[in-house]
């Protein structure tokens, strides 16, 4: 994998081509190789051609037009760059050069500034002006400067971004997104480190290994080196028992082992996205652990995925969160399942929003984020998905991969969840960091409405304001279900105690903020359901969820098997036709319920 240093908000883009190549038939014809940078729009290179010696490094000086923001190279090999204090210049490393090429830089017209001052430390090069970058992309949110490779401050550990110099305006995480704002200036968060007398530590291959500490502060920094010496390790113990209450870790911690941090009374705490391996041992008796941050120093590998819409959805509900809306949700069947400007169209006063993502990832972590956007008088409609049902109903407290995934591109989004509310958190964030570890690293501008479900480049957005995706999905030929996997639609299915009463909690909350929350059923081919789930036992199953949730069941069971012309796919993927139909049907039965609530 690429390892590759990054600064600023925007990040790398995949290498595009690699021409030419030293001639491998001599030693001496190995030594010299002729690299280029391509002549481009918005940017000039000062010494464009050069003749370097095979497994060299070559730095070029790159000057930005106003306005352009550098992404990267096509370069197949490690680089890395560094920006410069006015931001319009560059200076971009090759490393280990093997062969002639000619190398593309990747600058993109921005069309949003936002100003960082360094607030106490310096920039790289030495000033201590403030740094301007340009950015573009369709977010409704900007990704923020990592910041590590725009500002540095000696015994300090940079701990976000916030609105004003002396921390009391609003705080951005490290790379998280903030909304746009004309004029925006963003201060660097400083925060000392711990006085190194009272920790103890070990060396093992170069690095220091914490392994104790004495003191008795509240919140402690750690250091990024003791006596010269990276800090790379969290030892066993090392701070179990401890008073702190605030940890703060520093960027290049690369482990934290089991029982470190154990009984210790820990309610808050920040580490960077560079951090490999964690689990929740490392954590255990510290029961009133709540909040993580998360500051991204690594380039992002979801960006464009179906993950990432996660937060561009979230960005438009935190943009309605004071304004009357239906909020629609559940996994994918959601996400492929609705046109909502039809819904708009159908209930006016309302904004809509499509919340649906992965059902095979916990539900509840989701519904949290949406619950904190909802006020009195909106609506949620939730239609969990069966066949991932532990997680739809809200019974899977675990934490997995997929909900870390979802957080990459604004981790600040993770840091307003409840810890206590949940299990393998840590585990789950090891397992997220070894599932992108061999991934592609790409830019915060890329869009998920830039490609289509298998992650290849579309010319037309695959998502729409609202949330859904709206490439043109055709009909099935066949009414056969896709997967073979048939699903049990039977009240035996559903256990009371697993998985009513958990999805009935979390409904609960929702209606305790005085909002209303409608249960419908999400699609499925209505030829891929278990033998024993007949008409007799979907009849029992519809009056069972009436019965025993909190919230109405608004729409009939049958209506949402499908015949598989109408999926796409899979077993409950709905084409476009498709979700014309189911989404009519929604709209009727919303209106249906909402003009029986008003006559009572």
């Amino acid at each position: 994998m690429k390892r590759i240093r990054f600064v600023g908000a925007v990040l790398l883009l995949p290498l595009l081509l690699g021409v030419g190549g030293c001639s491998r038939k001599t030693e001496s014809e190995k030594k010299a190789c002729h690299i280029v940078l391509e002549e481009g729009e918005g940017y000039r290179a000062a010494e464009a051609a050069r003749m370097v010696e095979s497994g060299s490094d070559v730095t070029y000086e790159i000057q930005l037009q106003e306005g352009y923001q550098f992404l990267g190279t096509d370069y197949g090999g490690n680089y890395d760059f560094v920006r410069g204090r006015s931001g319009n210049s560059i200076s971009l490393t090759l490393y280990e050069v093997k062969y002639s090429e000619t190398i593309c830089p990747q600058v993109q017209k921005g069309k949003y500034v936002i100003s960082y001052d360094a607030n106490g430390g310096i920039a790289l090069d030495g000033s201590e002006e403030r740094v301007s970058i340009h950015y573009s992309g369709k977010h409704l949110r900007i990704n923020t400067s990592i910041g590590t490779d725009l500002f540095a401050r000696e015994g300090y550990t940079l701990l976000g971004w916030n609105t004003r110099a002396d921390g009391s305006g609003e705080a951005v995480g490290l790379g998280s997104r903030v909304n746009r704002e004309e004029g925006l200036t963003l201060f660097a968060q400083w925060v000392p480190w711990t006085e190194a007398s009272e920790f103890s530590y070990k060396k093992e291959a170069g690095f220091a290994v914490i392994t104790g500490y004495t003191g008795k502060e509240e919140q402690i920094c750690v250091p990024a080196s003791l006596d010269g010496l990276p800090v790379r390790t969290i030892a066993e113990t090392a701070f179990a028992d401890s008073v702190c209450s605030r940890v703060i870790l520093p960027p290049g911690i690369y482990e934290i082992e089991k029982w470190a941090f154990r009984d210790s009374l820990l309610t808050e705490l920040y580490f960077f996205d560079d951090l490999q391996k964690v689990s929740d041992y490392a954590f255990e008796g510290c029961g009133e652990l709540r909040t993580l941050h998360i500051n991204a120093i690594e380039a992002p590998a979801y960006s464009g995925n179906y993950f990432d819409t996660f937060q561009d959805k979230y960005d438009r509900l935190l943009e309605l969160k004071n304004k009357k809306k239906i909020v629609l949700f559940s996994g994918s069947s959601t996400r492929f399942g609705y046109d909502s400007s039809m819904i708009s169209r159908a209930f006016q006063e309302y904004e809509v929003v499509n919340m649906g993502v992965f059902a095979y990832s916990p539900a509840l972590p989701q519904l949290m984020l949406i619950l904190d956007c909802m006020k009195e008088g909106d609506i949620l409609i939730d239609s969990p998905e069966f066949d991932a049902a532990d997680r739809q109903f809200c019974s899977q407290k675990e934490l997995d991969y997929a909900v870390f995934a979802m957080m990459e591109s604004c981790y600040d989004a993770f840091a307003k969840l409840d810890l206590r509310e949940f299990t393998q958190v840590f585990t789950a964030f090891t397992a997220y960091q070894s599932a992108r570890a061999d991934m592609e690293r790409k830019s915060y501008e890329v869009s998920a409405s830039d490609y289509d479900e298998d992650g290849n480049p579309v010319k037309e957005a695959s998502y729409n304001v609202y949330g859904d995706y709206i490439l043109y999905r055709s009909n099935a030929s066949d009414e056969q279900p896709v997967y073979g996997l048939p699903l049990d639609y039977t009240a035996e299915a559903f256990p009371k105690a697993k998985y009513i009463d958990s999805i009935n909690e979390v409904y609960q909350r929702f209606l305790d903020k005085g909002a209303k929350v409608y249960f419908t059923y999400a699609p499925r081919n209505q030829y891929a359901l278990s033998e024993e789930s007949t008409l007799e036992e979907r009849e029992k199953l519809h009056e069972y969820f009436k019965e025993h949730l909190i919230v109405p069941v608004i729409s009939g069971l049958e209506d949402s098997l499908y015949s598989g012309i109408y999926l796409y796919g899979t077993d409950n993927h709905l084409s476009t036709e498709g979700a014309e139909i189911r989404t009519k049907r929604v709209i009727r039965d919303l209106q249906e319920q909402l003009k029986k609530e008003a006559a009572e």
